[in-house]
């Protein structure tokens, strides 16, 4: 009697679970699995992720893996060796030394491994919107995507367990763009973050490993190619390496002080900011461009020398820009700078720009494209010291006459600096409430777009608005702290610009903060 009741039991139990598997409730879980010790420590125990971990070393993220509140999604060995693999294979065909990880170029492995780390504790549950979600890397504000899926179990659909796609955004709103990788364990909680693991099949880096570590092409140095009209800070060439992105026929880099594990010389200059030096002829670095319309361009080089007959030119595409062969007489000593213009024609899309040494004895700070006798363009940037003409009250107002920084334009009230941290270039500074500056400039298409003014302030609650033709399409626009008014950061404001003419006006509603530039993109 008691077995047939035990029975009938059991009976009903398994009816009663049936029941709720046929009616949609069955729910698979991911198990959540605990380590008792900090993120660096678990991947150390696993025994498979020795290459991530000396990644992880090399770039000097040890100490916030084992004390910060991040999400790893981490790559195996195999990813690691799958990568180096490949990429050495190439290395031999092409006659190069073999590299590893600890060898290949440290600012290329940096931008790499801080794409498997994001910031913050992010669980799987929230990745369960249909478009996902962005994931800010722990470094540069580089956004990476997590969407999460799930497989079916015993017939139900998206009843089993988790899966992460783990998605290289490549900072492009268009997904077809992507690289993506998917997980095969998530979230394993630490005491200080979690750890997702990536399929083993998924090769480090993304797409970008081989050509980043063993390029044939250049790159910008920037995430964007430079704007012209626009400046150039000559230290800035692309990324590639020698012979690819630059021939330099010296061992290291002589100035150390931007850069160093590359051979360009590069050392700080007396009046701020960087330089180029130590040059030899026949030396030679690249730049991606962009330029935004062809036409006549101003091209004006800031540099340095210790002797007379200095010759270069620049070329667009390995053809000789016509007009852009500079001299450069003696300045009186390398530390002191002088300009040199020369007019141009140049032609709009990408291009790589080389700036060639014909005979060099000089340092070389920045060049910088104005358009001659038209507006500004839009998209584009706007070099802020490149106000109007016209004076006080037309193309500037400013609280006093007199030019603190003397820099630029030095009879007018405007008050202008060298820029003194990378990229070259000026800035206006010394910034008063109710003080603007306006540009005449010409926008391309209608639409609505990214305006991003970077400058530096180490106040709070500074602000400023842009106008065109009197109306202000920015709203009141805060300024970040930087801690200082030569470490820059963008503040972005999203405008609707209309195609055609039109005068635009910088208004400092506060002062307090030095200002670069402000650079219009299309918001997609």
């Amino acid at each position: 009697m008691i077995k047939m009741i035990r029975l009938g039991l059991l009976t009903v139990v398994l009816l009663y679970a049936g029941c709720k598997k046929d009616r949609g409730y069955y729910d698979y879980r991911n198990q959540l699995k605990k380590f008792d010790g900090n993120t660096y420590d678990f991947l150390k125990t696993q025994q498979q992720y020795d290459s991530f971990l000396l990644a992880i070393d090399r770039v000097q993220l040890t100490d916030s893996i084992k004390s910060g509140a991040y999400t790893v999604f981490a790559p195996s060995d195999a990813s690691f060796k799958q990568a180096i693999d490949n990429m050495n294979t190439l290395r031999t065909i092409q006659g190069r030394a073999l590299m590893n990880i600890s060898t290949v170029p440290y600012e290329q492995l940096d931008s790499l491994v801080c794409r498997y780390i994001v910031r913050g504790k992010v669980l799987s549950d929230s990745m369960q919107l249909q478009d996902g979600i962005n994931l800010p890397a722990i470094r540069y504000g580089y956004t990476m995507h997590g969407k999460l899926n799930r497989a079916d179990a015993e017939g139900n659909v998206k009843g089993g367990p988790g899966v992460i796609t783990y998605s290289d955004t490549k900072e492009v709103i268009y997904t077809n763009r992507w690289s993506n990788t998917s997980t095969v364990a998530i979230d394993i909680s630490t005491n200080n973050g979690l750890v997702n693991i990536l399929e083993k099949d998924h090769m480090f880096g993304f797409d970008e490993f081989i050509p980043r570590m063993n390029p044939t092409t250049s790159s910008p140095w920037n995430a964007d190619a430079f704007f012209i009209p626009g400046i150039i800070g000559l230290e800035q060439y692309n990324r590639g390496g020698n012979r690819v992105a630059y021939l330099d026929f010296s061992g290291g880099n002589y100035g150390g002080q931007y850069r160093p594990a590359e051979e360009v010389d590069i050392t700080t200059a007396d009046e701020g900011g960087f330089k180029v030096g130590w040059t030899e002829t026949g030396e030679w670095m690249l730049y991606t461009v962009n330029i935004t319309e062809t036409g006549n361009y101003g091209m004006t080089l800031r540099y340095g020398s210790g002797g007379d007959n200095g010759r270069l030119h620049i070329e667009l595409d390995n053809n000789v820009v016509i007009g852009s062969m500079l001299i450069l007489p003696g300045t009186g000593g390398y530390a002191t700078y002088r300009d040199v213009t020369a007019a141009v024609q140049l032609t709009a899309g990408k291009h790589l720009l080389k700036v060639y040494y014909d005979f060099a004895n000089f340092d070389l700070r920045f060049l910088k494209f104005v358009p001659v006798n038209r507006p500004m363009p839009i998209p584009g940037v706007i070099t802020l010291e490149d106000y109007d003409a016209g004076g006080e009250g037309v193309g500037y107002h400013d609280n006093d006459a007199n030019n603190a920084g003397g820099k630029w334009r030095p009879s007018e009230g405007v008050d202008i600096d060298f820029s003194r941290n990378e990229g070259g270039g000026y800035q206006v500074g010394w910034t008063n409430d109710g003080e603007w500056m306006n540009y005449t400039v010409d926008v391309k298409e209608t639409g609505f777009y990214t305006a991003a003014t970077l400058m530096g302030s180490p106040n709070n609650d500074k602000k400023f608005h842009i106008e065109f033709d009197g109306q202000n399409v920015s709203g009141i626009v805060n300024v970040p702290n930087t801690s200082d008014y030569h470490r820059r950061q963008y503040a972005t404001a999203t405008v609707y610009l209309t195609k055609g003419i039109h005068i635009m006006r910088f208004f400092e509603d506060t002062g307090g903060y030095d200002v670069k530039s402000v650079t219009f993109k299309p918001l997609n």
